[in-house]
């Protein structure tokens, strides 16, 4: 097998070595060396924590920003904390927060995401339901306002956000 495999390129000796034969090419020493999927996993794992910790920054100061500019010119801005005791919109008891924004007395429920999926659609739903539920108010208008709609299908997330009366505010050619 050494003279033929000097004698045939890489891809012709697949031809005619067996898996064992392709195994015995990296010893188990050189192997130890190469990451494992656990380690990929691991590493994946830390990329997505710091990107969600970037995002979750990027939202606050894109928020700040925003209710420093609208406290301005008159439109109250609140954050609030509701308590969802019965589970409502995560299915278990849990704090939800919520932006609001109030101008003559128009209530504006606004979401900021670092990324939108089409799973989050029906949560902000709920989580505008609960709001006016708790408070006794009607909400005027749901806006989400992402950069990123992280699905394969874009167009339909943003049509499935109309008919639920969100409207979506992104980084996409035009304003949905």
């Amino acid at each position: 097998k050494d003279d033929i495999s000097k004698l045939v390129t890489k891809e012709e000796a697949k031809q005619f070595a067996t898996k064992d034969d392709i195994s015995k090419l990296v010893t188990k020493e050189e192997a130890k060396q190469f990451a494992t999927k656990d380690d990929i996993s691991k590493l994946e794992n830390i990329i997505n924590a710091i990107g969600a910790r970037w995002g979750i920054m990027s939202e606050s100061s894109f928020r700040n920003g925003i209710y420093e500019i609208l406290k301005d010119i008159g439109w109250e801005i609140k954050n609030e904390i509701i308590y969802d005791r019965e589970g409502y919109v995560y299915n278990e008891p849990s704090e939800i927060e919520i932006d609001i924004v109030i101008k003559d007395g128009n209530t504006m429920i606004i979401e900021i995401m670092s990324s939108l999926k089409r799973s989050d659609l029906p949560i902000i739903k709920k989580k505008t339901e609960l709001y006016e539920k708790k408070n006794g108010v009607k909400v005027n208008q749901i806006i989400v306002i992402t950069p990123f709609i992280h699905d394969k299908y874009q167009d339909q997330v943003i049509a499935m956000a109309n008919s639920m009366g969100i409207k979506i505010i992104t980084s996409l050619d035009n304003i949905k």
